[in-house]
């Protein structure tokens, strides 16, 4: 606490010195002008600045039509930013959305996706719309917001238009679809050595430095490294500000007396729901059985009164106010599914059939259920536990599973078929009735006090300002028991982060602050947060410090390659075989489109696939850097594919695989091509 009684101390030079900023500040404004104020934008697309009032204006509008959802604002934004970027391409292809075609949209049957997404998804149909913008059409004020809905509907249209456009533009000729094709089926087989690289001791190397830095000149251009957007990466320290000790007697005192004054007031029911957290409602004892507190609601006689007790983050006093049986039909079971891959296979269903007999054959003559479940069911929601499925009401099941739990007697093992497969079912048990409490609560947050937050927040003021570099707050959090944590990539306007949910005031910190800076305390998810930006990231050629670990293993591993290639010269591949402690495999069946080795445990390597296709039959290659090792081989045969002259499905494939994302990285293009800006988060 000395830092800040320090504070504290100096008051009356503190009042001063920010009086005289305030004049200063003053003085200034009316000196420059309303200049000192000037909007600097929300950020530009196409050398045009997007102002804030406007993009606020769109936000608000928006808004207004009931369009809501914490990815609204970026939508906006983007739609803005598109718009400006599209308006010269929607100009130069005529792309228009007519009144005609916008009518058709709303009161007609062209389909757009938009809308169904934005207006008929999990909301009112299509015909609860249609009256709402008839209704709408009545009055002046409703026309108004009609055209604001015009507004919104014809721009995004005008996109479905232009992605559709782009989507028909995508075409794969037959010679592509017949290389497709070829690569697919075109097999090889061959000979191999690989000494897998991580197969290797880093310790066989010796890399400096300076091959590092090497390595880094050579490669830091290369697309893999590209820092995509421009990011920060960042180190949190968490303080949390739960209730402490005196918080939770405070709390519990509270309801003690409370409990005391329920006790002696006649109507208990009004009494709980005078109170602004009080609730009555009816409580079945399966609900509660875990809940020791809350199952004895059917034990204690009624009218009495269960707790304080604590339960999540909240304390409860409880007054059970009647208990009565109540209809209930569940049944309880336990399974086994066979999994079928396709029901409609009559072959399939007839071997699970087979194996479903066999299975209530063995558990009719004594096998143990639970121990047959775990070996054979495919249903990972039941197998742990021996296949169990507690009671479950009427209905809930799919049709014939349900037909078995509820009309079969109780002990009953047998199978049905289903949409899933095959299932091998005994009955356990089935009830009617249930037992039913009405039972009135008065809860409490648990929650610091306001005197428990600013002690907290006073820690951690001293916390960050005794701290001067990152080495010295993380090791004084790892002693004081705090949790620390780090996150790249941070991109401008995230609105969370790991074990983070609402982080907008941390990223808009973080983005204002300089490397190696260190944050105020800020609050969040109950918590205070100090934040260490570790490093600043531009967009496009990266940072030797951001990529220094990937550089120091490709320096390695080039640098194993070099001396595996100079060891992996020999006269056959039992000779070096021997040399590096590796066996002869042969690879059977590879093609050039999966570029996959059988037996290597390597990942795809398409130079030495390539090259078994390239180099004569009973020849052997030079060693080979490929992606996963390094490689020498001795093709055996070549099998071609077999003739074909319709590659339809091939192409269809290929244009399936093209069109897939393809519209949203053409206008992630484009938008980076006119410099779109967002300046919002500044």
């Amino acid at each position: 606490m000395a830092m800040i009684q320090k504070i504290r101390d100096q008051k009356i030079l503190l009042l001063i010195i920010i009086g005289g900023a305030m004049i200063l500040f003053l003085i200034t404004s009316l000196l420059t002008g309303p200049n000192l104020f000037s909007d600097n934008g929300a950020g530009s697309a196409n050398g045009v600045t997007i102002s804030l009032p406007e993009y606020q204006s769109a936000l608000d509008n928006r808004r207004s039509l009931g369009f809501t959802g914490d990815g609204l604002a970026d939508e906006v934004w983007n739609d803005i930013a598109t718009d400006i970027v599209l308006a010269d391409e929607f100009s130069s292809i005529g792309l228009t959305v007519t009144n005609e075609e916008f009518e058709e949209i709303i009161f007609g049957d062209i389909d757009s996706g938009y809308m169904s997404r934005a207006f008929y998804s999990n909301g009112p149909a299509k015909e609860n719309w249609v009256n709402n913008f008839n209704a709408m059409l009545s009055t002046d004020e409703g026309k108004k917001m009609f055209i604001r809905y015009k507004n919104v509907i014809i721009s995004k249209r005008k996109r479905e238009k232009f992605e559709a456009l782009i989507n028909k533009g995508v075409y794969a000729n037959s010679l592509e679809g017949k290389y497709d094709y070829l690569h697919a089926n075109n097999k090889s087989e061959f000979r191999y050595v690989v000494k897998l690289f991580k197969n290797i001791p880093d310790s066989a190397v010796n890399v400096t430095e300076s091959d590092v830095m090497d390595y880094f000149n050579d490669h830091k251009s290369d697309k893999e490294f590209e820092q995509k957007n421009e990011g920060r990466d960042i180190t949190l320290i968490k303080i949390p500000f739960g209730a402490s000790v005196e918080d939770i007697d405070a709390i519990n005192k509270d309801l003690q007396d409370l409990k005391d004054s329920w006790s002696n007031f006649d109507d208990k029911k009004a009494f709980a729901e005078s109170d602004v957290s009080g609730t009555v409602t009816s409580v079945r004892k399966s609900m509660v059985e875990t809940n020791a507190d809350e199952s004895s609601f059917f034990d204690v006689k009624v009218g009495s009164m269960v707790g304080p007790y604590s339960k999540g983050d909240q304390m409860i006093v409880a007054n059970v106010l009647g208990r009565t049986m109540v209809p209930d039909t569940a049944a309880s079971v336990r399974h086994i599914l066979l999994q079928a891959k396709d029901v409609n296979d009559a072959y399939e269903m007839a071997k699970l059939n087979a194996k479903a007999d066999s299975l209530v054959r063995v558990i009719k003559g004594g096998q143990d259920f639970g121990t047959l479940a775990a070996r054979y069911s495919d249903d990972p929601g039941s197998k742990s536990n021996g296949g169990v499925y507690e009671f479950f009401p009427q209905g809930q099941m799919v049709k014939p599973f349900n037909d078995f739990s509820f009309n079969r007697r109780v002990g009953s093992i047998g199978s049905v078929e289903t949409s899933y497969g095959v299932h091998v079912i005994e009955v356990l048990d089935r009830r009617y009735k249930i037992e039913e409490a009405e039972v009135a609560f008065i809860t409490r947050q648990i929650a610091a006090s306001d005197s428990t937050r600013r002690n907290t927040y006073n820690e951690a003021i001293e916390f960050a300002v005794s701290n001067e570099t990152k080495e010295e707050i993380v090791t004084a959090a790892e002693e004081a028991g705090f949790v620390t944590s780090e996150a790249v990539n941070i991109i401008r306007g995230a609105k969370s982060l790991s074990g983070i949910r609402n982080a907008s005031e941390i990223v808009n910190w973080v983005y204002r602050a300089e490397e190696g800076e260190i944050s105020h305390p800020i609050k969040t998810d109950k918590q205070y947060v100090i934040v260490v930006v570790d490093m600043i990231k531009k967009k496009g050629e990266p940072q030797f410090a951001a990529v220094e670990e990937q550089m120091r293993s490709g320096a390695i591993k080039q640098a194993k390659g070099e001396l595996y290639a100079e060891l992996m010269n020999g006269n056959n591949l039992e000779e070096i075989a021997e040399v590096i402690s590796e066996p002869v495999r042969t690879a059977f069946n590879a093609n050039m489109k999966t570029s996959a080795v059988s037996g290597s445990g390597a990942g795809a390597e398409p130079i030495v696939v390539g090259s078994s296709f390239s180099i004569p039959e009973g020849n052997m290659s030079n060693p080979i850097i490929g992606e996963s090792g390094i490689w020498v081989i001795a093709p055996k045969t070549v099998t071609p594919a077999d003739e074909k002259t319709d590659f339809l499905e091939e192409q269809t494939a290929l244009v399936t695989r093209a069109k897939s994302g393809l519209s949203i990285a053409v206008t992630n293009g484009m938008n980076e091509a006119a410099g779109v800006e967002d300046n919002r988060y500044k």
